[in-house]
């Protein structure tokens, strides 16, 4: 007899979230390209789980936009236009500028010194080519001030909007990137937030957020179309198979 919700064992709840969680991850970390083709059996050998759990978070991921369901046990990510990136710049502006913000008036000492930990992170990774670890920072960065707004609800909303936008960050490389315009700009959100000036922390987001966006829209083609980047190659390991440190199992 099939266990009722009820009854479910907690450890396979858990295991359940921590493949969403992973995936989210990944999404926002850019990890996956636009119109890629992922298969639920590829993404249980990545995290060395069961296909129940990967089939429970990718239909999650599907409902919130983040895929689109495939036949063959597979779900393929959506291709974007610069109608949709204009669309969600401008929503990512507003919000996470709001979010920046709420930082500025509530950060704690320690919360500011990780932010402009990742910042730093962000420059190493980027002097050394590491491209992977470079997303993985940006990511960080701002999700550390989202978090630091004390938000929940708010901090929710954003992450939907970067599941959708992950996927395109990779087309920031190498050129977009290369610009000063960057690390000066995250110093002045982290000396905005030490000064508790919430005008400029939010206005400094905002600017970073349209920047980028801005520059993704217009690499569209005639038709609006934007052409899927390839995602950036993760480092191999010794003993892992190709593509399979894409991303790891991330806990709650």
């Amino acid at each position: 007899m099939p266990r009722s919700p009820s009854t479910a064992d907690p450890a396979d709840t858990s295991l359940r979230q921590q493949v969403y969680v992973s995936l989210r991850e990944a999404l926002t970390a850019g990890r996956f390209a636009p119109g890629q083709k992922v298969t639920f059996r590829y993404v249980a050998g990545v995290l060395g789980v069961s296909l129940t759990p990967v089939r429970e978070a990718l239909r999650r991921l599907v409902a919130e936009g983040a895929f689109e369901m495939q036949p063959n046990r597979s779900v393929r990510l959506p291709l974007m236009t610069r109608a949709k990136v204009l669309e969600l710049r401008d929503m990512r502006m507003a919000l996470e500028g709001l979010a920046a913000e709420k930082a500025a008036l509530a950060a704690s000492r320690d919360q500011i010194a990780a932010i402009r930990r990742a910042a730093r992170e962000i420059v190493a990774a980027r002097s050394r080519g590491d491209g992977v670890t470079d997303r993985q920072k940006v990511r960080e960065f701002h999700f550390a001030i989202y978090a630091a707004a004390g938000q929940p609800t708010l901090l929710r909303v954003i992450e939907g909007l970067w599941l959708q936008t992950g996927p395109y960050m990779n087309l920031l490389y190498p050129d977009f990137v290369a610009s000063p315009r960057g690390p000066a700009g995250r110093l002045r959100i982290i000396e905005a937030l030490q000064a508790r000036d919430a005008a400029t922390a939010g206005r400094e987001m905002q600017q970073d957020i349209g920047r980028a966006l801005t520059y993704v829209a217009d690499l569209a083609d005639d038709t609006g179309n934007i052409a899927p980047a390839r995602p950036l190659p993760a480092r191999r390991r010794r003993g892992v198979a190709a593509g399979a440190d894409a991303f790891e199992l991330r806990a709650t």
